[in-house]
């Protein structure tokens, strides 16, 4: 069963809250190129993927990701979990930076991502927080966007000073040998995943017989080990299509894709657009984002 107690949004910032009672783990296409996560679990325990590194998540656990960055969260144990979702924009975030000098986005979020655990009051500060929130966001009363800001700023600034009470990512690591050893392929994967990659050539490079490769990469990930290197390589070519000059068919060889037509359909799995649509309404905004401060 699931249940979405409530779900607000306005541009740039969305909050929901979610109780399931079923084993549920996110589908394989899922990174935010331009958006930055809150994850917050308030019941449940949850096994979380995040860029290459595995983590177990408990009550308390408030999850910061950075923009383009792989991640999945999977079942852990018992399947039921009660958690408290945010997706921010990179343009909301600045604008929530911008108020002050003594944060930064690239210095907040120099890792993939920040991983606290919380203390019983601690942790119904934040319930407390993000609940406000989603009510100012669900009511749109007068203000709500400042009072929205600023919870997400106030929210902001407990994480980092959490972070130097030496709560962070480390200690939720887990100490299973599979997920060390799972971890280690997902980093080949990902400094190799322009290359002529396969599940067979993967097995054969860490000496374990395929099927079993698939099955435990799987388990432990929640991503099949296909699935998760095209989404390394369709990360590679967001990149290159924002970044560059370089032609479609020249950035389908770059991240991986011999065939340029297998690339655009996988390219649109993964994003809903074609590559070159993608590259279009990427210099759109950062236009649109130039005139914006060039005007203000």
């Amino acid at each position: 069963m699931q249940n979405i107690l409530f779900e607000g949004s306005i541009k740039g910032l969305y909050i929901s809250r979610i109780v399931r009672d079923f084993e549920f783990t996110m589908p394989d296409v899922h990174t935010h190129y331009n958006d930055y996560e809150v994850y917050y679990l308030l019941e449940g325990e949850r096994r979380y993927f995040i860029g290459t590194k595995i983590y177990h998540l408990k009550q308390g656990s408030l999850v910061f990701i950075r923009r383009n960055v792989i991640h999945k969260t999977a079942l852990a144990r018992a399947a039921h979990h009660d958690r408290i979702l945010m997706e921010i924009s990179h343009s909301y975030l600045e604008s929530v930076f911008a108020a002050t000098d003594e944060l930064s986005l690239p210095e907040y979020f120099r890792d993939d991502c920040i991983i606290l655990s919380l203390d019983s009051s601690d942790r119904e500060f934040v319930k407390g927080l993000l609940l406000e929130l989603g009510r100012e966001l669900r009511s749109k009363d007068c203000g709500f966007r400042l009072l929205a800001q600023s919870l997400v700023a106030e929210l902001f600034v407990f994480a980092k000073r959490q972070e130097t009470k030496a709560s962070s990512a480390a200690s939720s690591r887990t100490d299973d040998p599979r997920h060390r050893q799972i971890e280690e392929i997902a980093c080949y994967i990902a400094d190799n995943c322009c290359s002529p990659l396969s599940l067979s050539s993967i097995a054969e490079h860490f000496y374990m017989n395929k099927c079993y490769l698939s099955r435990i990469f799987k388990e432990v990930t929640g991503f099949t080990v296909t699935g998760y290197l095209h989404a390394r390589r369709i990360q590679k070519a967001r990149t290159l299509l924002v970044q560059g000059s370089m032609n479609i068919s020249e950035i389908a060889e770059a991240a991986g894709y011999e065939n340029l037509t297998y690339f655009e359909r996988v390219f649109r799995k993964h994003t809903g657009m074609s590559p070159l649509e993608y590259r279009k309404v990427h210099i759109k905004n950062t236009r649109g984002r130039r005139i914006s401060e060039d005007i203000f």
